[in-house]
């Protein structure tokens, strides 16, 4: 009896690994900016002192919390057409990613001043992803995501590429990169631990 008692022990508690290890690992947030910390939290036209960002051509607007406020209660965020007619290019500090797979998660908003609409160019560079968004005026800020696959470790660099140059752009906000974490791995691992689990409670049996 005691050696039933003990297999069946073991049994249910390969039950609950097997699934635990079904649930997927939690995702590894790698980059992540709402800008809000940006200038003290004032905005400011033709911004240049982004802490996580070089503006590497044209310039950029840092707008909201009442300063321009298109879209209230957000913070601070980003109008990608700045203010000398000559849209921008926001480049982000290096970035080390190791193999596996990945999302871009960032939030694209219309200029709402009536414009016509506009087009960014996302990449994930160096060749990793890269993708076109056009909005036009109205269009709501929401998210988007550009989603890429590493196949070996690598640095990279996030670039948001703004076409045109009439002072009314694209807003840009809460840009985050994220490691998706890949539920094959853990239920491999779930598979071998109930395996070994299971090979235990036999031995018990026996007993």
């Amino acid at each position: 009896m005691k050696g039933l008692r003990a297999g069946m022990w073991l049994i249910l508690g390969a039950i609950f690994v097997l699934g635990v290890s079904g649930v997927p690992a939690q995702a590894a947030v790698i980059f992540s900016d709402d800008f809000n910390a940006e200038n003290g939290g004032a905005g400011v036209l033709n911004y240049v002192g982004f802490s996580n960002w070089t503006v590497s051509e044209g310039t950029v607007d840092l707008i909201g919390n009442g300063f321009f406020d298109f879209y209230p209660g957000n913070g601070l965020y980003v109008d990608l057409d700045g203010s000398t007619g000559n849209a921008g290019k926001m480049t982000s500090s290096g970035l080390s990613l190791g193999l596996g797979q990945y999302e871009l998660k960032f939030f694209l908003g219309g200029n709402h001043r009536g414009a016509p609409s506009d087009t960014v160019n996302v990449s994930v560079q160096v060749g990793l992803a890269n993708a076109s968004y056009s909005l036009v005026s109205g269009d709501p800020l929401a998210e988007r995501t550009l989603s890429f696959n590493v196949a070996s470790a690598t640095s990279a660099n996030i670039v948001f590429d703004h076409a045109g140059g009439d002072n009314i752009g694209i807003i840009l906000d809460k840009v985050r990169l994220i490691q998706v974490p890949e539920p094959g791995t853990m239920i491999l691992l779930g598979s071998g631990l109930l395996g070994l689990t299971l090979a235990g409670a036999r031995k018990k049996f026996r007993k």
